[in-house]
């Protein structure tokens, strides 16, 4: 038999700490694991704690982790080659670091580009290539979003286009704070950007969704399974009226539906018949390393077509910390770690 113990490790500290056992997000989830037989332990994560919890997380039969890409402003550099080291030791890791860099961060929208969900994209690895080719992009197509490689809650995706028919001034506009405009000159702006491409950073120039308006749907995932489904009427840099509209809708609450909700069954066949089979060939991802728990958010391009690949663009997946997720996902999550600890 193998090890039945689960550690669910969170991003905390001691002045500010978090427990899997009383956290909102993930109480049920670590009452249903009990109830299965596990052996759950709630484990505090920071920078500050990596060496010493390396040794002691061997003793698990599985990690499931749910730090994001940023946390008070470091990365996860350390929490990832924590992570390698022990399931390189045979400890089952929920979210294994190379595959989200494979599928968990904003390249996947130029990976996947030509598939049915994806849009007019383009990636620059060198700021030179950003430099030369942005803004005549801004000036072919009128409005444009740039994503930094990794982040989370809108850090570091931006709304951009020209203030008038000069192109010589920018406004830029910050998904966290999407009332808040920012105008620069072309010099102004390059030098801006030029932070993301420190230590190996990168942007992702994606083509404006119309479809914003529409809401976004959240595809969450337990392996390659669909599990349940969120939507939210409006999101970051949703205009209020139109798309050059600088004032953004006030972002609204996700609601969730499990993964039989009528509703949603159009994208759930294509999602598990067509486009994960796609993402995992594409990006060589065998099932046995595909994420416990993680998700893929859409925008909906018209919601009166019956043409399922036409109704969806790739807005993001998420890999290193989906939650909150919906009560749907328990039963998945649990299933899926008595496959892999049974």
């Amino acid at each position: 038999m193998k090890n039945k113990s689960i550690a669910l490790l969170l991003y905390g500290s001691e002045a500010s700490p978090k427990d899997a056992f009383t956290d909102e997000k993930y109480k049920d989830l670590a009452a249903a694991l009990i109830d299965a037989g596990f052996k759950v332990t709630s484990v505090l994560y920071n920078d500050g704690k990596a060496k010493e919890l390396e040794e002691s997380l061997l003793e698990f039969g599985a990690v499931l982790v749910w730090v994001n890409p940023i946390e008070q402003g470091t990365g996860r550099h350390y929490l990832d080659l924590m992570l390698r080291s022990i399931a390189d030791k045979g400890v089952y890791v929920s979210s294994h670091p190379d595959i989200i860099l494979k599928m968990g961060t904003k390249e996947v929208l130029y990976t996947t580009r030509d598939m049915d969900w994806g849009a007019d994209t383009e990636i620059y690895h060198r700021y030179e290539d950003f430099k030369n080719n942005f803004l005549p992009s801004l000036s072919k197509y009128g409005i444009r979003v740039i994503k930094q490689y990794r982040g989370n809650s809108g850090n570091g995706v931006f709304k951009i286009y020209f203030t008038d028919s000069s192109e010589e001034r920018i406004k830029v506009i910050h998904a966290p704070q999407p009332n808040e405009e920012k105008i620069f000159t072309r010099d102004e702006f390059h030098n801006e950007f030029l932070k993301f491409f420190k230590d190996g950073g990168l942007l992702v120039n994606q083509e404006w969704i119309k479809g914003i308006s529409n809401g976004m749907v959240r595809c969450y995932l337990t392996g390659s399974k669909v599990s349940g489904f969120g939507y939210q009427e409006s999101n970051a840099l949703c205009p209020q009226t139109n798309e050059k509209d600088s004032k953004a809708r006030a972002v609204s609450k996700r609601f969730y539906f499990t993964e039989d909700c009528g509703l949603f069954q159009d994208l759930r066949k294509i999602m598990e018949s067509k486009w994960i089979p796609e993402l995992k060939k594409s990006h060589s991802i065998s099932d046995e390393l595909m994420p416990l728990i993680w998700d893929i958010d859409l925008f909906i391009n018209d919601v009166n077509t019956i043409e399922t690949e036409k109704k969806f663009s790739l807005c993001e997946i998420n890999v290193s910390c989906v939650s909150p997720f919906p009560p749907s996902c328990i039963k998945y999550i649990v299933e899926g770690l008595e496959k892999i600890c049974l």
